[in-house]
């Protein structure tokens, strides 16, 4: 199998393109800095060239690149794979989600992973939708969870984290996993969630055990649930 990846600049897509790499997969980077997010005919030429049976979507983008690329995909036969997010549910909603579940997002970033995932299913109802949690990262210096807790210590001495906050979480190395499984399983909508019952607080205080520059103090502030569960495939539990 051929997988293209956009985003790998970012903190998921190259841990989930070396993971298909070492399942014996060739990997293409789209390259942004060469072919834009605008230009249909270069975009086709290109996906025509390489001819790769799946496209994931980790980038970035106007929602307009995003629909032109689940576009393309469909018109010429390459699955299309978008990875989304928990934050289409608004902090106002409460968890464990299912996929049933009716989003209500609560920021723009919520806003625009829900009008991105809205749009591809509108022009290609064959596309997969991947939402994932927070990632929980190995150090310091990326945008994940671990960074989150550097940023605390950095400005504060101290994370202050809540008994009352669930979110969805992996690491990097489950997600990748998770998601390829997901690229073999039919084109539907699926949630990647490894936590299932730990509070923030709670997983903070197992990654003091890893990384002892950590000092966690428990709170009741915020209360959130952002917990979200699919059983139709398995990854490692938190």
């Amino acid at each position: 199998m051929k997988a293209i990846f956009s985003g790998l600049n970012g903190t998921v897509a190259p841990v989930v393109a070396s993971y298909f790499k070492e399942q014996g997969h060739k990997i293409k980077g789209y390259d942004r800095d060469v072919l834009g997010t605008e230009d249909y005919g270069l975009i086709k030429t290109f996906l025509e060239t390489e001819q790769p049976d799946i496209f994931l979507h980790f980038a970035l983008g106007d929602e307009a690149w995003s629909e032109m690329l689940a576009k393309l995909c469909k018109k010429l036969n390459i699955k299309f794979i978008y990875i989304s997010s928990v934050s289409v549910y608004g902090d106002h909603q409460k968890g464990p989600f299912t996929t049933n579940d009716i989003p209500e997002p609560s920021s723009e970033y919520g806003q625009y992973k829900l009008n991105s995932e809205i749009q591809i299913k509108k022009v290609n109802g064959d596309s997969t939708i991947v939402r994932i949690g927070w990632q929980i990262g190995n150090r310091p210096g990326s945008n994940t969870m671990l960074d989150f807790i550097d940023k605390q210590m950095r400005d504060f001495g101290i994370v202050y984290a809540s008994e009352d906050f669930y979110p969805s979480c992996s690491t990097l190395e489950v997600t990748a996993e998770g998601i390829y499984q997901i690229a073999k399983m039919s084109p539907e909508l699926y949630h990647l969630n490894s936590n299932l019952d730990k509070s923030f607080y709670d997983i903070v205080t197992l990654l003091k055990k890893q990384h002892p520059f950590i000092k966690v103090k428990k709170t009741n502030d915020p209360i959130i649930d952002h917990r979200m569960i699919d059983e139709r495939f398995v990854v490692e539990r938190l």
